[in-house]
């Protein structure tokens, strides 16, 4: 209140110097007319708000309704019109573990309070809740009126997750090891977690000291020094109890201690345990085999008997050696690692110089391959596979209505169902990702429709009545036949309709913050009820990955490769006439009267039933404006794009799937990208493909009429 009224007199002083500044004083004192106060404030009732654990930080309004909210019925207002603010503020808390909490998760901010689940999260566990009570004041300045805010935080416990046995290598003059305990534990709850109970296998064949130090685990290993035969791996087992305060877990340790020693006249090895860590999303890894290696005599090293989890190491897609660089691919891994999970690869070798001179024992080479949640619908939250009640999926407009369904199923147990036509649902804005310009997304999507007249419409937009056109989006192909069918959308945010402006010069990405994917039956007839299932909304131009073209010979820069052709026209590689230390593809299609065919082969291993790659090329067409201007061609469309087609094809068993690429370059020279689903190849939804066969082949039809084209930096890899 006395800052009220200082600011009050201030501001009166100001007007009165400004008075007397500018000739405007006089003997008579000034004073100003008093602010009428006599109504105290009121408000529609006190503040009631339960939160979840895991929900994200929110603020209330104090003055606001009885939800929190700003604006609304149950405001607090002042008759008098009088400037409100909250006083007196104070908290009672109840609850099972309320001396543990106190006030923890409260936090005033002006006439705001803020609610910060996750500072309460740690102490509460399933079925228990924590109770805030804040009892304030709502002041005018003169009157004042009591409300009251009781937050509910209702908690949610997780025992920790452990995801493998640990394991630990040191060699015998180690010394003392340490070994963090919690490794590759994780906790929901972000609970503190404590390791106890120690205890070493009857059946190890030493003793070896170790003991806990907080979190972490010491191991004597000089205590078996003597003991570790010479060139022999020993290792230890052990078992310990990872806590958090409710619950207890048991865990194993190996610690492997190797027993070498530096041999005469043979490469002494400085370091016996590599290891690297990466995505699976990653390009091809290399490891230099003979790193950390010294070669007193400057013999060659010589890196011999590579091993992968005790199998002998043969070169394929996953990788190979060669000249002591280990090659890994870890996009071969995409099925096997779960996002944000995990898979290790553990190599063994022995080491030599050229003499034949062995070192003492076996080097390891772990390698981790960690998984990455790309579905970035999944990754906002929604419930992509409607298993769990359709989260970040909403209505915008749907009279016939929609269900989770578990008759008609693509995977797991339930799917998504519009009973009719027309329905329109979108990605909620919290779910959808803000798209970036100069990106590459593609939508995939599995859809079931009995029966209809088209499919069901995708587009990207702000809103359907909004100013960007709601109809300017795709219609992927399905037979309407009563079965299931993998369809998928490619969206470039710099071409094509996110692209394209409105009549107000003005394209989608314009607002790129503001946009949401829609899903629509429209145009379906009412009996067409299509089902939705397995939404995935990937970017996937910023994946390196690894090229599944054998060799990579797309660069062209070998200028004696020639390529496999069929159909006519000219092929051969030439030196770049805009850099002459590049080389390029040239095709003529000219007297070609089925348009040119090249094929490439394909690695073995690398094509995946089910699998999605990522097909990206160079092009430039040469005489592109004299073929428009003259329709000579009549692969350019109306649209001024045209179209290479990619084959994939399995020559062993006439499995074949395929991907129409779209240039949308005109005359320019520019990278294309496009997808290719190997779920396309209309066998049968569901069906598991044989692609292991050396006889694979990827062919590029490029069927222009007297068309002229340099290609360049051809690569196929597979994206998640």
């Amino acid at each position: 209140m006395k800052t009220y009224k200082k600011r009050y007199s201030l501001i009166g002083l100001t007007v009165l110097t400004a008075l007397y500044g500018c000739g405007g004083g006089s003997d008579d004192d000034f004073t100003p007319p008093e602010q009428v106060n006599t109504a105290a404030p009121v408000h529609g009732g006190d503040i009631t708000l339960t939160v979840h654990e895991k929900e994200d930080l929110q603020f209330i309004e104090l003055l606001g309704t009885p939800t929190g909210a700003l604006t609304g019925p149950g405001v607090a207002t002042d008759a008098d019109g009088n400037y409100m603010t909250v006083t007196d503020l104070s908290i009672s808390v109840s609850g099972p573990r309320a001396d543990e909490i106190i006030n923890a998760g409260i936090e005033q901010n002006g006439n705001k309070l803020g609610i910060r689940p996750s500072a309460v999260a740690p102490n509460l566990d399933t079925g228990e809740t924590h109770i805030a009570v804040v009892t304030f004041n709502i002041s005018d300045g003169q009157n004042k009126t009591p409300r009251t805010a009781t937050i509910t935080f209702e908690g949610e416990d997780f025992a920790p997750e452990i995801a493998n046995d640990l394991t630990a290598n040191f060699t015998k003059d180690s010394g003392i090891g340490v070994i963090n305990g919690l490794s590759d534990v994780t906790d929901a709850d972000n609970e503190p977690l404590t390791i106890s109970n120690l205890v070493a296998d009857s059946m190890n064949e030493y003793d070896l000291p170790v003991t806990i130090n907080g979190t972490n685990i010491e191991v004597d290993i000089s205590a078996v020094e003597d003991s570790i035969p010479d060139g022999q791996k020993v290792t230890f087992k052990y078992t310990y109890t990872v806590s958090d305060h409710r619950f207890d877990l048991e865990r194993v340790l190996y610690v492997n201690v190797l027993g070498v020693q530096d041999i005469a006249g043979a490469p002494l090895v400085l370091n016996y345990f590599l290891t690297e860590d990466i995505f699976e999303t990653d390009g091809m890894l290399e490891v230099d085999l003979a790193k950390e290696i010294e070669e007193r005599e400057g013999d060659a090293i010589v890196i011999s008997d590579i091993k992968l989890d005790g199998v002998a190491y043969e070169n394929s897609f996953e990788g190979r050696v060669i000249d002591n660089i280990l090659y890994f691919n870890p996009n071969a891994f995409l099925d096997e690692i779960s996002p944000n999970g995990f898979k290790d690869f553990v190599f063994t070798m022995k080491v030599s110089d050229d003499k034949g001179n062995f070192s003492d024992g076996e080097r390891e080479l772990a390698i981790r391959v960690n998984g990455v949640e790309s579905n970035l619908l999944a990754k906002n939250g929604m419930d992509v596979g409607f298993e769990n009640g359709g989260a970040g999926f909403e209505v915008t407009w749907c009279d016939p209505g929609a269900a989770i369904t578990t008759s008609i199923v693509a995977n797991g147990d339930a799917s998504f169902q519009m009973m009719g036509a027309p329905c329109y649902y979108a990605v909620t804005t919290t779910s959808f990702p803000d798209l970036e310009v100069g990106a590459k997304y593609y939508l995939s999507y599995n859809a079931y429709v009995g029966a209809g007249e088209a499919s069901p419409y995708i587009v990207i937009n702000n809103d359907p009545n909004g100013t960007h056109n709601f109809w300017g989006g795709v219609r992927p192909e399905h037979p309407a036949d009563g079965s299931w069918r993998p369809l998928l959308v490619e969206f470039d945010t710099e071409s094509g309709y996110l692209a394209t402006p409105n009549g107000d010069g003005e394209t989608p990405m314009d607002i790129a913050d503001q946009l949401r994917l829609f899903v629509m039956s429209a145009w379906l007839g009412n009996d067409g009820m299509p089902v939705f299932d397995d939404f995935n909304f990937t970017r996937y131009d910023n994946i390196e990955g690894v090229d599944v073209l054998l060799n990579s010979p797309g660069n062209f820069e070998d200028n004696n490769y020639v390529v496999n052709t069929n159909g006519g026209g000219l092929v051969e590689v030439r030196v770049d006439e805009n850099n002459p230390d590049n080389h390029v593809l040239y095709v003529d299609t000219t007297d070609a009267a089925e348009g040119v065919t090249l094929s490439f082969p394909v690695s073995k291993g690398a094509l995946i039933s089910g699998a999605k790659y990522r097909i990206s090329y160079d092009v430039q067409y040469l005489n592109y404006a004299e073929n428009q201007s003259s329709g000579a061609d009549s692969n350019i469309n109306d649209a001024g794009t045209y179209t290479f087609e990619f084959v994939f094809e399995n020559l062993d068993n006439e499995l074949e799937f395929s991907k129409l690429s779209t240039v949308w370059n005109g005359p320019e020279y520019g990278t294309v990208h496009s997808i290719a689903d190997e779920s396309f190849h209309f066998e049968g939804f569901g069906t598991v493909t044989d692609w292991d066969s050396e006889n694979v082949m990827m062919h590029v039809m490029i069927n222009g009429d007297n068309a002229q084209y340099t290609i360049d930096n051809l690569t196929v890899v597979r994206i998640p």
